[in-house]
C-alpha cells in the first residue's frame, strides 16, 4: 500500500518559510507571534522541505525547510532508521491555503 500523497496542516508562516507544521495545536503551543494557516503538505521529491513518514503514522512530522535541520533529529542519522523500517525520509512541497 503506498501512502498517501499529501496532508492538509497548520503552519506558522514566517513569510520565506512555514514553521512548526502540524496539528493546530502544536502550531499554537509555541506561542509565536506569525500568523497560523492551513497549508498543504505534498510529497515532492524536488520539495524544499524535508519530514519524516513514520512508519505507524499516516502523515509526515519532524518537517523542516532544510536538509541540516531535519538531520539533527536522528542522533544516528536518518539513513539508519531507514534501515531498521522506522520510516522513511521524505521530500514536501508546502503550499498556503488560500
Amino acid at each position: 500500500m503506498s501512502p498517501k500523497q499529501s496532508w492538509l496542516m497548520y503552519a506558522h508562516d514566517e513569510g520565506k518559510h512555514f514553521m512548526h507544521v502540524g496539528e493546530k495545536r502544536w502550531v499554537e503551543l509555541h506561542y509565536i507571534n506569525k500568523p497560523i494557516v492551513l497549508v498543504r503538505v505534498e510529497i515532492d521529491e524536488h520539495g524544499e522541505y524535508w519530514g519524516w513518514l513514520d512508519s505507524n503514522k499516516d502523515k509526515p512530522c519532524m518537517i523542516w525547510p532544510s536538509e541540516i535541520q531535519f538531520k539533527m533529529c536522528f542522533p544516528y542519522g536518518y539513513t539508519a532508521e531507514e534501515n531498521i523500517g522506522r520510516g522513511k525520509a521524505v521530500r514536501l512541497k508546502i503550499t498556503k491555503m488560500e
